[in-house]
């Protein structure tokens, strides 16, 4: 990560290619005597096919010149897939909040696609995005 922090905030990032990693996922289960992995199983896959991917809990970090997206220790334990994702501010085409259950999800436009993450206080950390992404472009 280059530049200076911004903003660092606790987040749910959506990510189209997440796996749960089910052997992991069984033996928490076993230890914590939980029941039955498949159930879960059942509810995660339907999620993922309704939605696009699974959300992937972590933390946002914006810099001057970056949003950084990473998974925390839990669900790099039970995910696989990508669980880091660097994005310039100089290819973020469009910022815009959506509509979430208690968080509002912030959606991050790119040449190549979209980047969604949700939090407490979206609408602040968007403004922030698009000023940073202001900033360096004026820089440039």
């Amino acid at each position: 990560m280059t530049g200076q922090v911004l903003k660092s905030k606790l987040v749910n990032f959506l990510v189209a290619d997440a796996e749960v990693n089910y052997a992991n996922v069984d033996d928490l289960y076993y230890v914590a005597e939980a029941g039955n992995v498949d159930a879960l199983g059942d509810v995660l896959e339907a999620f993922k096919e309704a939605y696009g991917g699974l959300w992937v809990g972590g933390k946002m970090v914006l810099t001057q010149t970056m949003v950084h997206l990473s998974a925390n220790a839990m669900n790099r334990v039970v995910q696989d897939g990508t669980l880091d994702i660097e994005l310039p501010l100089a290819l973020i085409r469009k910022v815009t909040i959506e509509g979430g259950f208690m968080t509002k999800i912030i959606r991050l436009d790119t040449g190549a696609g979209s980047v969604k993450f949700r939090c407490f206080g979206a609408k602040d950390v968007a403004a922030m995005i698009e000023r940073a992404i202001l900033s360096s472009t004026r820089q440039v």
